[in-house]
């Protein structure tokens, strides 16, 4: 009896430990379409575009790096985890990615202190090539009456 008390009381003890030193929550979410910047700045906002898929879902993250809340490092924004994605694959060739789902996630390490935080931001999809030349609209031509 004694050493089941014993048990459950380190087993709270080091429960309510870990909770103080170590913390971490995740946020997800999902996207169309995402495109690194040189590629958007190429094709027009405005224009349309056709694309094709060039493979099959890829990842890419990216993570920033806090000391003491005060020294950080890294970039974990959205574009430099896409940016690392097609860098993996460059044999794709890709300009972007389709279904996309992101995660970012944020965990810190006796948080009570701010003694080290890690942030990275996760982002998975199908990678795609876009044609680069624009779509022109058929005109139907319609008689001019005068």
């Amino acid at each position: 009896m004694k050493r089941l008390k014993f048990c459950r009381s380190f087993l709270l003890m080091a429960s309510l430990f870990l909770m103080i030193v170590l913390s971490s929550c995740t946020s997800t979410g999902s996207l169309g379409l995402l495109t690194n910047s040189e590629t958007e700045a190429d094709l027009g906002p405005h224009d349309s575009h056709r694309f094709h898929r060039v493979g099959t879902e890829i990842t890419g993250t990216a993570c920033r790096h806090f000391i003491l809340g005060i020294i950080p490092w890294g970039d974990s924004d959205v574009e430099t985890a896409l940016r690392h994605a097609l860098q993996a694959h460059p044999s794709l060739n890709a300009d972007g990615l389709v279904h996309v789902t992101t995660e970012t996630s944020l965990y810190g390490f006796l948080p009570l202190y701010d003694v080290y935080t890690l942030t990275c931001t996760t982002v998975k999809g199908i990678p795609i090539r876009f044609d680069h030349s624009p779509v022109t609209q058929k005109q139907e031509s319609s008689p001019v009456k005068n």
